[in-house]
């Protein structure tokens, strides 16, 4: 710039005049908005020229940033700690360290003098679940057997002694 001639100083200009001005298909298209000049904001409030801040004031800044990065980070460490509290829970009922409430241990001692009574009949009558069932042939059978065993000579002659049926 210092060693050049002028007139290379007013091609220079010329191009960047012509890089500050948009093309003729792009101006068309910027018709359609309203730039504002920020520098100049002026407002009328009654008689008194109001001139507004360039920067936004905090309390509108913190609307517009701080509150909801607030929110975010108070319902984030909110769901945290829901999150853990409840997978500790269900850790916790897994190995049975968990406390019962009064109608749950109502609920389970009910339950034990139940299962008491039952296993005391259960003993007290003998139970067998290990039995087969008998088939109804097998039943046919053995009350022929009965029968026939009821019926023999030597018995059958007792009966008419004594004169039993």
């Amino acid at each position: 710039m210092y060693g050049q001639p002028a007139r290379h100083l007013a091609v220079r200009q010329k191009t960047f005049d012509s890089m500050s001005s948009p093309p003729p298909a792009a101006a068309a298209a910027l018709k359609q908005y309203k730039f504002i000049n920020t520098a100049d904001r002026t407002k009328e409030v009654g008689r008194k020229t109001v001139r507004s801040s360039l920067q936004p004031s905090n309390f509108h800044l913190f609307i517009k940033a701080g509150l909801p990065f607030l929110l975010f980070s108070v319902g984030a460490s909110y769901v945290l700690k829901s999150a853990v509290e409840g997978k500790n829970l269900e850790r916790e009922k897994a190995k049975g360290l968990i406390s019962k409430s009064e109608r749950q241990a109502r609920l389970e001692a009910e339950k034990d003098q139940m299962m008491e009574k039952l296993n005391k009949r259960i003993k007290s009558q003998d139970f067998d679940n290990t039995k087969r069932i008998e088939r109804p042939e097998e039943i046919l059978e053995r009350r022929k057997r009965e029968r026939e065993e009821r019926n023999r000579w030597y018995k059958r002659t007792w009966r008419w002694i004594t004169g039993q049926q």
